[in-house]
């Protein structure tokens, strides 16, 4: 029998070679990675700007004069150096819940943009995001001047590495200043920064922990307040959080620091309604996935309102992270520090949000904001595809599951929506007044179709009621401005609309050229009316008006 031969000398140098390029494919591996994720808080020189002399010397004429533009004290913020230390302004809890997180964070791409804003301040919103931060794998910082008048600004930032400057000629708005920036944004996370803030003491790694947990979150930090005139950092009593009221403006909401000190307070998350906008953090994929901003709405003031609701909606959620700081300058323009837009363009972006997410709740917009039933409305068709494609909640579940705090209005409303027969609505014949009332083909997003009925008869749409007389209008129902009228007055029989002075009811045997009113006939089709939404109540007879001589017989 003969004996195996011991492995030959080729053989083991092949092994040797073979774990050697292994371990070398890890190493480059690894290499790589670190090339991707570059990390900005390790190398970032902002020494580099001072040596540019990036904040001139200003006279004492010049400072008074930018003080009234900026609506801040530019001597006050000239004296603050762009490295002053903060009060640490987070909860103590804090401390413990870093040391308990993983190491491994994403990557970072921050966005900051502005339109006006004096050097000082730029550089100190700059500055902040990085020196504050723990390594944590800042990728890049992506700067865009919306139409400042001070060009050469952007053009010294990116003398720093890591910085990349989108300057435009004319102002687009926040939201599309945003968008520029996110689309070159390669990061993992882009996080949202307006630029009248100040960071505090690690102010992103909160933010990230969170997002890596939870994928499909909107994350905030905790806004302490910035003196305008002292610029001293100061810490806000309690929390606030972001909500809205029926006319789609955002409003400051306290959790006061009874809730905070409960047992139970989340110190790593809360959830919250609608985010303000002024710093948020969130994964690009997911930012993508629910449609970016509405470019549509970029100058609207109101894109941050609609992102919050495709968050809550489309099976996101809007979280507040307590252990995140930073410092907001409350100037005379408004909390957030951000351009004025007209209340035109407001108008058009929240009657945009009521169109496409607050469904049969619409209605409480329009009752507060009249005048934005006359505002244009963009197509939507894009944006009903992306609803119906992810699968969102209705507004109903909204205010049931997370805003229940936002109440329905009291209102004297007993029926509303369309009012139809079949396939038809009544609707408005627009012309010299008065408008006659029509019946047309329904139209879902059509508001001269939408109707109120209140307690008291009146039959309302964009603040004017439908009426009726034999005399003046000679039987033919019209739209007239809602004077409370008894001729402006209805109720319900059975099916039937009954009209108030003349006991007659609402026909449309003619109804492509007008509706009229005629004797009440049985069971005739052109007599019966459907309300979309009928809450109960509906006047049924004169009694409801004070009257006690019906005598109409159905």
């Amino acid at each position: 029998m003969k004996r195996k031969k011991p492995p030959s000398f080729a053989v083991l140098l092949l092994a040797v070679l073979s774990t050697f390029f292994i371990l070398w494919k890890i190493i480059m591996s690894a290499v790589k990675e670190m090339q991707i994720k570059p990390d900005l808080t390790l190398d970032f020189d902002i020494t580099v700007l001072e040596k540019l002399h990036f904040i001139p010397h200003m006279k004492e004429t010049d400072i008074s004069t930018f003080n009234r533009h900026y609506g801040y004290s530019i001597a006050k913020s000239l004296s603050k150096s762009h490295t002053r230390s903060l009060r640490d302004t987070r909860d103590i809890r804090c401390q413990s819940l870093a040391l308990s997180s993983p190491v491994k964070l994403p990557s970072v791409s921050v966005v900051v943009t502005y339109s006006e804003v004096d050097r000082s301040v730029l550089l100190r919103n700059i500055a902040s995001i990085v020196q504050r931060s723990r390594p944590t794998s800042i990728k890049e910082i992506v700067v865009v001047d919306d139409g400042s008048s001070d060009g050469n600004a952007g053009k010294l930032l990116q003398r720093l590495k890591g910085i990349q400057v989108i300057r435009n000629i004319k102002p687009k708005g926040r939201g599309i200043a945003r968008m520029q920036g996110a689309s070159v944004a390669s990061a993992e996370i882009i996080i949202f920064i307006d630029i009248l803030s100040e960071m505090n003491e690690d102010w992103l790694s909160p933010l990230l922990r969170r997002l890596s947990e939870s994928p499909k979150s909107l994350v905030t930090p905790v806004f302490d307040s910035i003196d305008p005139v002292t610029f001293e950092y100061q810490s806000v009593p309690g929390i606030h959080v972001g909500g809205i009221d029926w006319s789609l403006r955002f409003r400051w909401e306290e959790i006061s620091w009874n809730q905070m000190n409960k047992s139970d307070f989340n110190i790593s998350f809360t959830k919250y309604p609608i985010q303000p906008g002024a710093v948020f953090a969130i994964r690009k994929d997911f930012f993508n996935w629910l449609g970016k901003y509405d470019m549509g709405s970029g100058g609207s003031g109101t894109e941050d309102i609609d992102l919050s609701l495709r968050v809550w909606l489309c099976g996101g959620q809007v979280e507040l992270i307590p252990c995140s700081r930073v410092g907001l300058i409350n100037t005379s323009r408004g909390l957030l520090g951000v351009q004025r837009v007209p209340f035109s363009s407001y108008l058009r972006g929240a009657k945009k949000i009521a169109e496409l997410w607050l469904d049969e709740y619409k209605r409480f917009f329009y009752a507060v904001r009249p005048s934005a039933r006359m505002q244009p409305l963009s197509d939507l068709s894009s944006f009903r595809k992306l609803k119906e494609k992810n699968k969102c909640h209705s507004f109903k579940w909204f205010l049931t599951n997370i805003y229940p705090q936002l109440l329905p209005l009291v209102s004297e409303e007993i029926a509303y929506g369309s009012l139809r027969q079949s396939d038809n609505c009544i609707d408005l014949d627009p012309g010299q007044m008065p408008l006659i009332a029509k019946l047309r083909p329904c139209k879902a997003d059509r508001n001269s179709q939408e109707w109120s009925w209140r307690k008291k008869g009146l039959i309302v749409s964009n603040g004017m009621c439908l009426s009726s007389d034999l005399i003046n209008m000679h039987g033919y129902v019209v739209v007239q401005f809602c004077q409370d009228f008894t001729s402006q007055k209805w109720y319900r029989k059975g099916l039937k609309i009954v009209h108030h002075d003349s006991s007659l009811c609402l026909d449309s045997v003619q109804g492509d050229l007008a509706l009229i009113i005629a004797d009440c006939v049985k069971d005739l089709p052109t007599q019966a009316w459907h309300f979309a939404s009928e809450l109960g109540g509906l006047p049924s007879s004169k009694v409801d008006f004070g009257f006690s001589n019906d005598k109409t017989q159905l």
